[in-house]
């Protein structure tokens, strides 16, 4: 999965953080053109409409994957970091009225006016495919801790910001209600909380070339599919518009 390892050494505790986020530097969600956008209400609805679709079909997923790497993780500390974010994912114990993806699927909805089967029936594109199969291998194959950082590390760290621009345009320029879009809200703190987490365990614990490396790697592989998904949502108002008048 990973090339040969690059580091001839394991980098200290602050020089591993430090290449971590020169890694995704420019690569963030925020970066994206189509966030931006949003949050200036320049974006089409039908490409607010494609993104409420395919974030829906990104977080069903999401509890699944967690269960993948909480399932293969032998150290109960790491276990029970695990479960909490899953808790938070699955449930409405402490973050959200619903599950994540419930509450997804409740914005895909109420912005588009499709049904939840219309939602759940979309022709996933092949990038999101690929992007959702490239979770499940590292959930998987890599090692417990790289697998969180991840999903902590490569998009939870820098999605609070995106969230907060989407949450706040959906809100200014598109008259959308809070109680509507509750699906980015809860991300604005929660991701925050995740994403300590993820940091912590993996400085924690990632002490070696090899799992430093291999950390490198997920970040730079996460970030170019989340730039495939941020690209996607540029142009998916047309296939949002084509759906639309096949229903």
């Amino acid at each position: 999965m990973t090339a040969a390892t690059a580091l001839p050494a394991a980098l200290p505790r602050d020089a591993f953080l430090q290449a971590m986020l020169a890694r995704l530097a420019g690569k963030q969600h925020a970066d994206y053109p189509i966030v931006k956008a949003i949050a200036e209400g320049r974006a089409t609805r039908e490409q607010i409409g494609f993104l409420g679709v395919v974030f829906y079909h990104f977080t069903k997923v999401t509890p699944q994957v967690l269960s993948t790497i909480h399932s293969r993780c032998t150290d109960r500390n790491v276990r029970r970091r695990i479960m909490d974010t899953l808790i938070d994912e699955d449930t409405e114990l402490r973050c959200g009225s619903k599950g994540h993806d419930a509450l997804a699927l409740d914005f895909a909805t109420r912005f588009t006016g499709w049904t939840e089967a219309d939602v759940e029936a979309f022709d996933k594109p092949r990038w999101l495919e690929e992007m959702i199969a490239y979770r499940f291998k590292i959930a998987r194959d890599m090692p417990v801790i790289v697998a969180l950082g991840n999903s902590g590390i490569a998009s939870e760290s820098h999605a609070p910001l995106m969230c907060r621009l989407i949450s706040d345009g959906l809100r200014a320029h598109y008259g959308v209600r809070d109680e509507d879009q509750e699906s980015w809200i809860v991300h604005i703190d929660g991701d925050e909380d995740h994403s300590e987490t993820a940091f912590k365990v993996v400085l924690d614990t990632a002490t070696t070339a090899d799992l430093q490396d291999k950390m490198f790697w997920c970040i730079d592989e996460y970030t170019r599919h989340w730039g495939n998904f941020w690209r996607a949502c540029e142009t998916g108002g047309v296939e949002i518009r084509r759906t639309a008048v096949a229903h």
